[in-house]
């Protein structure tokens, strides 16, 4: 049993939570609280790059990648400014999307259905609704009011609270419809993410299966 992989991946899941919980707590505009999610996200860059030690393909893309996306996250907190929040936004997609695809091929690999491989199945899904979250961010950077929350006065008023929670009823398909897309390119990204959600369970579960079979055929 490969228990340093189990705690990595157990690490990471934590990560996760962590930032989840911190980002749904943590009140909007406040300074220590904006520290706060900095380190949150810094944690799970931190852990999601751990992920990468043993195969030293991913390890030096996934670790460039961090590094640069943990830059501009503290350039956008020390001077926030909209290229800068543009550029964070970006390389946060983009290295959380080659997480993503790091971690759907590790569920692939034949072997024994492992704690490490469980914790991974979770790790996924939940990356999957933070990698849509700052999709949703790089969308509403470019193009302000891109997305609605009607529980709130206008639309200017959207916030982090809001795209978070949106990525994941998303993600889920419950589709409460209290936070609304409105751009065309907001509409399709919100459809991938419900279709993703959708089809997350029927490839991940199909693809431990045919790894655990053909570790048995061996």
């Amino acid at each position: 049993m490969d228990t340093t992989n189990d705690r990595r991946s157990l690490l990471f899941l934590i990560s996760l939570l962590t930032f989840l919980m911190v980002s749904a707590f943590v009140p909007e505009n406040y300074a220590l609280g904006d520290g706060v999610i900095l380190l949150a996200m810094y944690l799970t860059l931190l852990a999601g790059t751990r992920e990468f030690y043993p195969n030293k393909k991913r390890r030096w893309p996934g670790a460039i990648l961090a590094g640069i996306s943990m830059l501009f996250m503290l350039a956008q907190f020390l001077r926030p400014a909209h290229i800068i929040q543009l550029a964070n936004w970006f390389f946060l997609s983009l290295f959380l999307g080659f997480v993503s695809v790091a971690l759907f091929s590790y569920l692939g690999q034949p072997g024994s259905v492992t704690r490490g491989r469980l914790y991974g199945l979770v790790n996924l899904y939940l990356l999957l609704g933070v990698f849509y979250y700052a999709i949703f961010n790089l969308l509403e950077t470019l193009h302000p009011r891109s997305f609605m929350d009607t529980a709130l006065p206008t639309a200017g008023d959207l916030s982090r609270h809001s795209l978070l929670y949106l990525s994941f009823v998303t993600l889920t398909t419950v589709g409460f419809g209290d936070v609304v897309p409105l751009t065309p390119g907001a509409r399709i990204i919100a459809a991938l993410e419900a279709a993703t959600g959708v089809l997350y369970i029927a490839i991940t579960v199909a693809r431990l299966v045919a790894a655990y079979t053909n570790a048995i055929g061996e």
